[in-house]
């Protein structure tokens, strides 16, 4: 079992309120969802969890990318194309999930986790770097 802690750290602090918050959001449903198929949890019990996890990264994903558009991101196409396949292999999961496949949903879990710390700690700080200069 995970917890937010062994997953988040401040590095991954972007110095954008809103977005920072996003992201401890994103993580910790990432952590909650991994946990609940870890633990054998029925599919129709992790269902609502990952249906959240979807739902919270499209509205994540908006969010930044107005933000980049707002502020002339010139990365925007490269980082909206990676919140694109992020997306995908989100939606993979809820049809992984729906199929009783732990190990498989585990994986992708992994495979998320690493993403989206990877994602944060680069593209990201990238990204927010670009908005608070421009402020």
């Amino acid at each position: 079992m995970r917890t937010f802690d062994e997953v988040w750290n401040d590095k991954m602090l972007t110095g954008i309120g809103n977005i920072d918050e996003h992201h401890r959001v994103l993580v910790r449903l990432l952590v909650d969802a991994y946990n609940a198929v870890e633990l054998g949890t029925p599919p129709e019990r992790v269902r609502p969890i990952v249906s959240e996890l979807v739902s919270y990264t499209k509205y994540h994903f908006a969010a930044e990318e107005r933000l980049m558009v707002e502020k002339k991101y010139p990365d925007l196409l490269e980082h909206r194309l990676a919140h694109r396949w992020f997306s995908g292999q989100v939606d993979g999961i809820f049809l992984k999930v729906s199929s009783r496949d732990p190990a498989t949903s585990l994986e992708l879990f992994k495979l998320l986790r690493d993403w989206l710390i990877d994602h944060i700690l680069k593209l990201d700080k990238r990204m927010s770097y670009h908005v608070l200069r421009t402020a």
